[in-house]
């Protein structure tokens, strides 16, 4: 990054009261050899790893839930290769690395989360410096990758995890930690893995600062989960809401992951607000979204003081979690419940979440993700303004999601 660059988002930061931390991005290890070439690093599966005399090779990622996400925060896009199909193919929608970096423009992919024989042969046949792996594919398909490391260097990391980002003491997570570290050494990013952790760690701080007691239950709607899903879909476990401590509305299994809840269980449940992750607005056509709206219309139609409100915030998960988006909501979620921030300083906090993972790159994220959300939702015939209050309307026999 250069130095106006560095020195611009310094100064967003500290408008934004969280300057204790500063992204720099430099090259470690100067040009495309790590200085940490030579060194050994142990991976999430305990396999000892040389790190490689150069990454001219190029890196391969395989596995959608980690390894091209940790990877963006350390700005080597000009040295990816070959990533999931889905990281080239698939709309945007909640990942917001993709909106640092092109990798839609890649044209070479391969199948989500797998390494059959034939990938595996293909991905060796291009000589790589680095490819990194996610557990879960080790795990499937040890055998091709086992043999695709007699080839090129491997590394595994661990998958993102939808319920843990923090320790106790809202410190980031020993397994993040580590996965930035690893990935830190093996690039001759060192410096640069210190700094994201200890800028995630300041963000952590900070947005812990904001919180108070609430005794509102916030329903989440229409949570994305391997794809789109209908507004009776909730997280047990929403990691924003429990860094603000927040009251799910949702009490039953307390499970990561998403739940399906019925339409007589829903209408039943004590709801004060409701945050809907804008990637479900093709889904509001559907008939169970239908239901969850009908409900909350006739209900907003009665007592003035039973009414619902009804937000729009930012997606955490497309294809697993999305750590950056986790903090960017939890913003958003303080904002509503506590009236901490004003909208504006929301979006500067915001800015400052995306510039700490990835630096330059990060500045117009939050800006085109928000437009992203704006013609997706329009196109299915809703407002789905990010950060935005919107209500319900009855027309030609359907109900929409306007903006308020």
């Amino acid at each position: 990054m250069n130095k106006t660059a560095a020195i611009a988002i310094a100064a967003a930061l500290l408008v934004a009261g969280i300057g204790a931390y500063v992204v720099t991005q430099g090259d470690d290890g100067g040009g495309h050899r790590p200085d940490t070439a030579g060194q050994q690093v142990v991976d999430a599966v305990g396999r000892t790893v040389t790190v490689p005399d150069t990454l001219e090779g190029g890196i391969v990622t395989v596995g959608s839930t980690g390894p091209l996400r940790f990877l963006s925060c350390f700005d080597v896009y000009d040295l990816v290769i070959e990533v999931d199909e889905g990281d080239v193919k698939d709309r945007k929608n909640g990942r917001a690395y993709s909106y640092a970096y092109p990798y839609d423009k890649l044209t070479r992919y391969h199948a989500d989360n797998a390494l059959e024989a034939g990938t595996a042969e293909a991905i060796g046949n291009l000589n790589p410096s680095l490819v990194i792996i996610q557990e879960s594919v080790w795990n499937g398909y040890m055998a091709n990758c086992v043999a695709l490391s007699s080839k090129c260097t491997v590394a595994v990391i661990k998958a993102q995890d939808l319920a843990v980002m923090w320790d106790d003491g809202y410190k980031l997570s020993k397994d993040l930690v580590d996965t930035f570290n690893l990935l830190g050494t093996l690039l001759g990013k060192e410096g640069r893995a210190a700094e994201v952790i200890g800028s995630i760690e300041s963000i952590l701080a900070d947005i812990r600062s904001l919180t108070g007691v609430s005794t509102e239950d916030v329903y989440v709607a229409g949570v994305t989960i391997s794809g789109s899903n209908a507004l009776n879909a909730t997280f047990p476990i929403y990691l924003p809401l429990s860094l603000v401590g927040g009251v799910n509305a949702y009490k039953d299994d307390v499970i990561p992951g998403r739940v399906v809840v019925n339409h007589d269980k829903f209408s039943n449940m004590d709801i004060d607000l409701v945050v809907i992750d804008p990637s479900s607005s093709d889904k509001i056509a559907e008939q169970d979204s239908q239901l969850v709206l009908e409900y909350l219309y006739k209900r907003n139609g009665g007592d003035p003081a039973d009414r619902v409100r009804l937000y729009v915030t930012v997606p955490i998960v497309w294809d697993s979690i999305n750590y950056d988006c986790v903090l960017a909501s939890a913003y958003y979620m303080a904002h509503i419940l506590y009236g901490v921030l004003t909208h504006d300083e929301v979006v500067e906090r915001i800015g400052g979440v995306f510039a700490a993972f990835y630096g330059e790159e990060g500045e117009n994220v939050f800006k085109d993700m928000s437009d992203f959300f704006v013609q997706k939702s329009a196109e299915n015939g809703a407002e789905l303004p990010l950060l935005g209050e919107v209500e319900i309307v009855h027309e030609g026999g359907a109900y929409r999601i306007v903006a308020a």
